[in-house]
């Protein structure tokens, strides 16, 4: 019953149905479900002993006890108790719901490939409005010798609350999971990859968003370092990859063109952005000084770029720092164990598997592959926007503690085989 509830809850979430079904939104749908599949969990008493136990489930723990604990000697604790404690709760509670909602492979197969339908739809809906009704959703503006110009982008759909780079995003990090749960399936796979990989290129040129093709590039190598034959893959990649890069930008608008040029040409439109985000992330470096064990506050970079800094209110656009700003250089040290842990995770699920004799495209093994492009795309993402209070941590850090408890569970199962003689 659990189960059926995550399942509806990340379909709510993602989808956005209490914007799209306003009953919905005056029910608190998302709450309920979230709240109905936490209880459902806890009444039926599931003996979670080994999940746990698990080296991603201590460190997690170990992150929310000290947030918690160091409320008093933070400079905000205020603004972390009214405004940004209870999100933060809210996004890392989805590791608590996966861990234990997830039981079986059968059911982790559906509860991924819910994840990536409601991914996909993200991606393309916005893409379908836009050849159907011209649908943008949003501008970026920038200063050229001094003239402003306007950039459309492509956005998130009407009903959905992504901003053109966390599109990108979205459309990124559906990449690995296509690509090893489709493409190494077998031919009907791969046909499917092909069809939702080429109008998901295109939605990802029309965002304009270079952090989002900087990171395309990032999730590729990934795919490369963790695939068997490392030299040979990357220069079938490079053949394969540069000539369609060059196909695609050329459908593109020169003015679209020029936001893609801005990252190497100074001169160009769009140019005065990308170096205005980085001397942002040089003058917030200097505000880790203030209270730099414990840090301002969970959720506070806005307070602490404003009384700081004395002239931006902007919500800090990196992860490194948004954390070391908001939870100090302890908490710094909690997370990224925490990090750390989701690699160990996934890959002793991989080594238990290999070990016993299961092939290297067992489904488990490579939705554990796919697990880890991601961590490696989104640690690059990363530089460039902040994700201490928000989802994907939490969600694929349960999902990689998933894959190792039913790693695990394979080996009991066989050890419990009974052995010819």
């Amino acid at each position: 019953m659990s189960f059926i509830v995550l399942l509806l809850y990340i379909s709510s979430s993602f989808l956005h149905l209490t914007a799209r079904i306003p009953v919905l939104g005056s029910l608190r749908f998302d709450l309920l479900l979230g709240v109905g599949t936490l209880l459902i969990i806890f009444v039926q008493q599931r003996q979670d002993t080994l999940r746990l136990g698990e080296e991603t489930a201590r460190r997690l723990n170990g992150l929310i006890l000290y947030i918690i604990l160091s409320l008093p000697l933070v400079t905000w604790p205020g603004s972390v108790i009214q405004n940004n404690l209870t999100e933060w709760i809210k996004v890392a509670l989805f590791y608590v719901l996966v861990v234990g909602a997830v039981r079986t492979e059968k059911q982790l197969r559906l509860f991924i490939w819910v994840f990536l339908f409601c991914q996909v739809f993200r991606v393309l809906e916005p893409l379908y409005l836009h050849i159907t009704a011209g649908y943008w959703g949003s501008v970026a503006f920038s200063h050229t010798d001094g003239v402003m110009t306007g950039l459309k982008r492509l956005s998130g759909a009407p009903s959905d609350v992504v901003n053109p780079n966390q599109l990108a995003w979205v459309i990124v990090s559906t990449i690995p999971f296509l690509f090893y749960l489709l493409w190494q399936k077998g031919s009907w796979g791969k046909i499917l990859f092909v069809a939702l990989l080429i109008p998901s290129a295109q939605a990802l040129l029309l965002t304009g968003s270079r952090s989002g093709l900087l990171s395309l590039g990032a999730v590729i190598f990934a795919m490369v370092l963790l695939s068997k034959n490392i030299r040979r893959n990357l220069i079938i990649t490079v053949v394969l990859v540069l000539p369609l890069a060059v196909l695609l930008m050329g459908q593109l608008g020169s003015d679209m063109q020029t936001r893609y040029l801005s990252l190497i040409d100074s001169t160009v439109a769009g140019a005065d952005t990308r170096q205005g985000r980085i001397n942002g992330m040089i003058r917030q470096l200097g505000t880790i000084s203030n209270n730099p064990l414990f840090g301002n506050g969970l959720g506070t970079t806005r307070e602490a770029n404003w009384n700081i800094l004395g002239h931006s209110s902007q919500i800090t656009h990196n992860l490194y720092i948004e954390v070391l700003q908001s939870i100090g250089i302890i908490g710094f040290s909690l997370f990224i164990l925490y990090i750390v842990a989701i690699v160990r995770c996934l890959r002793q699920a991989q080594k238990l598997l290999l070990i016993k004799g299961y092939d290297s495209n067992d489904w488990l093994i490579r939705l554990s592959s796919a697990i880890l492009a991601w961590v490696f795309m989104d640690l690059f993402y990363s530089i460039s926007c902040f994700g201490l209070i928000s989802w994907e941590w939490y969600f694929f850090g349960g999902t990689a503690t998933v894959c190792h408890a039913l790693a695990q569970e394979r080996e009991v199962m066989l050890n419990a085989e009974p052995q010819c003689t």
